[in-house]
């Protein structure tokens, strides 16, 4: 299956992500993703990516059939996770989130989304644009 370079995010979303976690991956409350990869799908997207933490970097690669687990959801309920505007527990719930494979590992990164969400000005960078109304 063909999939394009990872260039795009690794070079605008990564370091946005990188920049927000620094303290809390030196701090060590992302050693649970050194040696692992979490696969996030996005339903409607066309392909998933893998996250992992190498030393006190954060990575996006492409993801392998051993993932060691799988946390995915809806663009809505990844991005109201992401930025701190809905509880995961309860987007679990509703099944607005999934999780595979090695759950703990997956609760863990909701764990840090919740003690840490992103901030809301980030938000145009994870949304896609909205389409300009046509003026004939």
């Amino acid at each position: 299956m063909f999939r394009p370079p990872l260039l795009l995010l690794t070079t605008t979303v990564l370091p946005l992500l990188q920049r927000h976690f620094e303290q809390p991956i030196h701090n060590g409350e992302l050693d649970f993703l050194l040696g692992r990869r979490i696969e996030l799908r996005v339903d409607g997207a066309p392909w998933p990516v893998a996250l992992t933490l190498r030393g006190e970097q954060l990575e996006l690669q492409w993801p392998e059939p051993q993932c060691d687990a799988i946390f995915g959801g809806s663009i809505k309920a990844m991005v109201m996770l992401a930025f701190g505007q809905a509880d995961g527990d309860a987007l679990f719930f509703q099944r607005k989130l999934t999780m595979e494979g090695n759950t703990a590992l997956a609760l863990e990164v909701k764990s840090v989304l919740a003690r840490y969400p992103l901030p809301l000005n980030l938000l145009p960078y994870f949304l896609p644009p909205k389409p300009e109304p046509l003026s004939f």
